[in-house]
């Protein structure tokens, strides 16, 4: 019964091999990172600078609102050290994950998108302006 069963996983094993060898689509891995308020970020010739927060309306956190709010950031676009343009950006309180996030601008073969402003407002502390956060993403 042993050599039996030796026997069937003998002829199994390579029709297992030869199903998991199959090529499958294998998506680029994203790159988040975090801009603080100030700070530059450089892709090849080109950069992003977090220049401030112009307005954080996003509902707090503790609070039951009607509307969401939004938050708005300005940024400035560099190529090759040479301001391209200021951006003033909305981003709405429910974008949060990579997949609604708001496209920058692309170098070369990369994409930068801004997705998230943090920390998250919260009625129970205010938020010093230098702690925020631009979370980024590289596709």
């Amino acid at each position: 019964m042993i050599k039996q069963l030796i026997y069937i996983l003998l002829l199994i094993s390579p029709l297992l091999m030869v199903a998991q060898g199959k090529d499958e689509k294998v998506e680029t891995p994203q790159i988040i990172t975090k801009l603080k308020v100030g700070k530059t970020i450089h892709f090849k010739t080109k950069s992003v600078r977090f220049l401030k927060v112009a307005q954080d309306s996003r509902c707090p956190s503790d609070v039951d609102c009607v509307w969401a709010g939004e938050a708005k950031i300005v940024i400035e676009l560099y190529e090759n050290d040479t301001l391209l343009e200021e951006k003033e950006i909305s981003l709405e309180a429910n974008t949060k994950t990579p997949t609604t996030a708001k496209k920058l601008f692309t170098a070369g073969e990369k994409t930068i998108y801004g997705y998230n402003l943090s920390p998250y407002p919260s009625n129970a502390t205010s938020i010093n302006p230098a702690d925020y956060c631009l979370e980024l993403v590289v596709k």
